[in-house]
C-alpha cells in the first residue's frame, strides 16, 4: 500500500516531535531512579513534556503539527470547545484552544466537596450537544483520559476524541478504557518514535538503547526482572 501525503507528514511529524523531546531534555534515561506508572510498571525512561514550553521554536513547531493533526483526524472546524483535565495538559490545551479560536474548559479530578458551591467539576462554558476535544500532555493506559471524559459526557457533550502530545504506545489497556466510551486516541508521537530517533542520532550509548528497547518490547517482563533485582539488593 502506497502511503498518502498525510501518512508521510504524520511519520515525519512524529519523528520531529520525538527529536524535540530528546533535544530539549524532556526524555531522561535513569535506570537508578525508575519511573513508576499507576499500572504498577516501572521503566528506565522518564518523560517531562512541560520542559517543551520553555523552548518557543520547538513549542510552536509542535503546535503547528498538533493543529494540523486535529484538522486532519478530528475535524477542527466541527469542534465547539477544547477541554483539559487538571494537570500537565492544561497549558497545551490552552495554546491549542487559542490557535483554533475555541473556548477552553477545565475539568477537575474530583467534584469539589463541602461549601465550595462556586466551584464545579467542569469550569468554563459547555453546552449540551457541543463537540469537545479533550487535550492532554501524554497517555499511558488511558485510565486518566476516561476519568476526565466522563463528566463531559454527563454534561451532554459529544466527546469522541482525545488528543495527546505523547502516547506510550505499549499499553493495550488504553483501548479497554477508551473504547467503551466511544473515544479515539490521537497522538503526535510514541516511545517507538523516540527510540528510532535515539538510534539514528546516537543520543544514548548502546547499553541505554538496549534497556529501553527491552522495556518497550515487554514492559511487564522488564518490570518483574528489575523489581526482583532491587528486592535482592535490599535483602543483601
Amino acid at each position: 500500500m502506497i502511503p498518502d501525503a498525510w501518512d508521510i507528514e504524520l511519520r515525519e511529524g512524529a519523528l520531529t516531535v520525538a527529536r524535540h523531546l530528546i533535544e530539549t531534555g524532556c526524555v531522561r534515561y535513569d535506570p537508578h531512579h525508575l519511573c513508576r506508572h499507576g499500572s504498577g510498571l516501572v521503566s528506565p525512561v522518564h518523560l517531562e513534556g512541560r520542559r517543551l514550553l520553555s523552548y518557543p521554536a520547538a513549542r510552536n513547531e509542535i503546535l503547528d503539527f498538533a493543529v494540523r493533526m486535529i484538522e486532519q483526524e478530528v475535524g477542527g472546524r466541527e469542534l465547539d470547545a477544547i477541554a483539559a483535565g487538571e494537570g500537565a495538559g492544561v497549558p497545551w490545551a490552552t495554546l491549542i484552544a487559542d490557535r483554533l479560536d475555541l473556548p477552553f474548559v477545565f475539568v477537575r479530578k474530583e467534584a469539589p466537596e463541602g461549601e465550595q458551591e462556586y466551584k464545579h467539576r467542569i469550569e468554563g462554558r459547555v453546552e449540551p450537544g457541543w463537540r469537545v476535544l479533550l487535550v492532554e500532555q501524554l497517555a499511558a493506559d488511558g485510565h486518566r483520559k476516561a476519568r476526565f471524559a466522563q463528566p463531559l459526557k454527563e454534561a451532554g457533550c459529544d466527546v469522541r476524541d482525545v488528543f495527546v502530545l505523547f502516547q506510550y504506545g505499549i499499553f493495550d489497556e488504553i483501548h479497554e478504557h477508551l473504547a467503551p466510551l466511544g473515544i479515539t486516541m490521537h497522538a503526535l508521537a510514541t516511545w517507538w518514535d523516540v527510540l528510532e530517533v535515539v538510534n539514528r542520532g546516537h543520543y544514548l550509548d548502546g547499553e541505554a538503547q538496549g534497556e529501553i528497547h527491552a522495556f518497550l518490547h515487554d514492559p511487564k517482563r522488564w518490570t518483574a526482572e528489575h523489581q526482583e533485582k532491587r528486592g535482592r539488593h535490599k535483602v543483601a
